[in-house]
């Protein structure tokens, strides 16, 4: 009986066990569905889109909450026109790896934080006209296939254009980039400017393809380069003012290239810099060292009015028919030797005359030398025939200008043989030896002989260098003039080499 009534009891406690279990779970459900609904709604945010294709006025009304925006690897359809914004946008605003088919206004956005489009594609126009970039400012990486204008932006922080592609026209014209501004290895496929556009720090567009771009009055004031960029189109930097360092080497301008009235406050390296067209640098001012070592000028170059501290060629190579054109142009230092140049100049003399100056204070005297007699030369071809012509072709023959001593060496020897010559061939010159008497004026006294080659030559010598006869030897006939008119060029001559032969030993 007790068992029974204790087999009974333990079948009901485990009918109480059953039934407060099946309770608790029936408790638990609505706990478990909330929690999921929670989560359905938090994988629905724009922080965790749960599609891959965002609306954009969903985009714009989520930014104008004002919460933090992390977007990657979505597309956004419609036009984005932030401007609608009442206010700026103080929250991080991050969409990478994504794509915008439709147009996008920024125009006058004001962005208080950072603002991340890397490697973003805009299929469409972009405007960031007046937008104002107090962070970061992040767009490498990205693609722009229509039109990008950045116009009046202005760039606190980071400006990142790094590895960005630019498919259409873009403008940065009158930017202000008061931090880094990196645009290593960006590509513009068609039209860019920077018009009037402020470089604040440092300014980077290491290894660019340029087509056709302008930099007019532009300002870089940091360092500067354009290490390897590769500019296909015109390239116009005019007015423009580099108060730092600038590196322009190993670049290849394929096309037209200006930097008239550019001011260099710093280095400006363009060594191996290639310039398959006209380069010109007219009215620019380089402060400090011109660095062109090894650069290639396939056609003119232009230094016009230019003024220069130190410009150095070394090693640099012009191509056929090309021009260098240094008229008006002041400078200090000016390294390139003779040889590379010569016959390269735009003939005009003060420019001759300041090149011969350089390089006699670089002690290359005999560039220097070289490039005086190039002048003359050419001066002297342009004179219209008078006096002042033909004194010049005097100075010209007689000594190289002053500057040749070899010519005057050889109308000294000239002068003297053919004399020489005169004398012994037409029996100029009489011989007579009378052991004890010398009466040159009395011929019977004597016999009349025709001198050996040798003598002539000694006489003609002794009649060039001091105008007398050696003795027992004497002219006759008309030839008596003949050596007086020796003796006359003789003195010219040699009067002519020791002041020739001064001038280029005491410099």
């Amino acid at each position: 009986m007790i068992n029974l009534w204790l087999s009974s009891w333990g079948l009901v406690a485990k009918t109480l066990c059953l039934l407060a279990a099946i309770a608790v779970l029936f408790m638990a459900c609505p706990v478990y569905a909330t929690a999921q609904e929670s989560e359905l709604s938090t994988s629905a945010s724009p922080s965790h889109p749960s599609s891959k294709t965002v609306a954009a006025a969903d985009l714009v009304e989520w930014i104008a909450s004002g919460a933090p925006l992390d977007y990657d690897n979505v597309t956004v359809k419609g036009m984005l026109d932030l401007g609608r914004i009442s206010g700026s946008v103080k929250q991080p605003v991050k969409i990478t790896n994504s794509r915008f088919l439709d147009p996008v206004s920024f125009e006058g956005v004001t962005f208080e934080d950072s603002l991340d489009l890397r490697g973003t594609t805009f299929q469409d126009n972009v405007s960031f006209v007046k937008a104002y970039f107090a962070g970061d400012a992040k767009f490498a990486g990205a693609s722009f296939l229509g039109q990008a204008d950045f116009r009046n932006a202005v760039f606190s922080g980071l400006a990142s254009f790094s590895y960005t592609q630019f498919l259409s026209d873009a403008s940065f014209g009158s930017a202000e980039f008061d931090g880094d501004a990196a645009f290593l290895q960006s590509r513009f496929a068609s039209d860019v400017d920077f018009n009037f556009a402020q470089f604040a720090r440092l300014a980077s567009f290491w290894e660019g393809i340029f087509n056709n771009v302008s930099f007019l009055e532009t300002q870089f004031e940091g360092h500067t380069t354009f290490l390897n960029a590769r500019f296909n189109g015109i390239a116009s930097f005019a007015a423009t003012r580099f108060g730092g360092d600038v590196v322009f080497r190993s670049a290849k301008f394929l096309a037209g290239t200006t930097f008239g009235l550019c001011s260099f406050g710093g280095l400006a390296d363009f060594a191996g810099a290639d310039f398959e067209k006209a380069a010109f640098f007219g009215g620019v001012k380089f402060s400090d060292l011109a660095y062109f070592i090894d650069a290639r000028f396939n056609q003119d170059l232009t230094l016009e009015d230019a003024r220069l501290y130190s410009m150095q060629l070394d090693n640099a190579t012009f191509g056929a028919g090309a021009r260098i054109n240094l008229n008006g142009s002041d400078f200090t230092r000016f390294i390139v030797r003779w040889d590379v140049i010569k016959g390269m100049l735009v003939y005009n003399g003060a420019a001759y005359l300041a090149l011969v100056k350089n390089y006699k204070s670089l002690e290359w005297f005999d560039d220097a030398d070289e490039c005086y007699y190039q002048y003359r030369r050419i001066s002297q071809e342009m004179e219209p025939w008078g006096w002042a012509k033909l004194s010049d072709i005097i100075s010209w023959l007689a000594c190289g200008y002053g500057v040749r001593v070899s010519y005057t060496v050889f109308w000294c020897l000239f002068t003297i043989l053919f004399f020489g010559l005169v004398f012994w061939a037409g029996k100029g010159m009489n011989k007579f030896e009378i052991e004890g008497v010398e009466l040159p004026g009395n011929p019977s006294m004597h016999e009349d002989r025709r001198i050996s080659l040798t003598d002539a030559m000694y006489f003609s010598i002794a009649m060039f260098t001091t105008s007398q006869a050696p003795v027992n030897t004497y002219p006759v006939s008309y030839y008596r003039h003949l050596a007086m008119l020796e003796g006359i060029l003789g003195w010219f001559f040699l009067g002519l080499f020791v002041v020739v032969l001064s001038a280029v030993l005491i410099r």
